[in-house]
């Protein structure tokens, strides 16, 4: 049943079904993210606090691989969703959009600037990072309403039967 969920777009789930899959996909962004951290060798403490910005920019790169590395299945659910709620499919990228652009700005650098903290230079949000932090806020809370809150719609639609078998 899990499988089926995060590797069709087609059909409809109710809100359970979704939040069952957030939860497997949450457990397996932890089991991804600790592995590639492992790898990239972003669980110890850097000896010189210099290297603090180098590994904030690495774990940019980690954070937008775990992103790729679960996006197709995260999407699937996502449209299974919209689907069931008779919602156009492209929310499902607005929904993806400021996260995304915000970490593809942090890995080049253009959403952060580094602070001068106690000799430690540590990257902070600059305008367009806080613009693009708010945003992904914002449209976080509009897609937990959406997919994970709102009833379906009653009956069935142009996706298919009510998963809740409602005539």
């Amino acid at each position: 049943m899990i499988m089926s969920l995060l590797t069709s777009f087609d059909g409809r789930i109710n809100r359970a079904k979704w939040w069952l899959g957030s939860l497997v996909l949450a457990v397996a962004a932890i089991v991804i993210y600790l592995v590639l951290a492992a790898i990239f060798g972003l669980l110890s403490v850097p000896a010189d606090p210099a290297q603090i910005a180098s590994m904030m920019r690495t774990g940019a790169i980690v954070q937008l691989l775990l992103v790729a590395i679960l996006a197709y299945p995260t999407t699937a659910l996502m449209i299974k969703r919209l689907n069931d709620r008779d919602r156009p499919r492209y929310f499902a990228y607005i929904f993806w959009a400021p996260s995304i652009l915000s970490l593809v700005g942090g890995v080049l650098g253009i959403t952060q600037t580094t602070v001068d903290m106690g000799g430690i230079p540590m990257p902070t949000p600059n305008g367009l990072g806080y613009v693009l932090l708010v945003a992904s806020f914002v449209v976080g809370i509009w897609a937990l309403i959406e997919l994970g809150i709102l009833k379906g719609t009653e009956g069935p639609n142009q996706h298919g039967p009510d998963p809740l078998g409602a005539v």
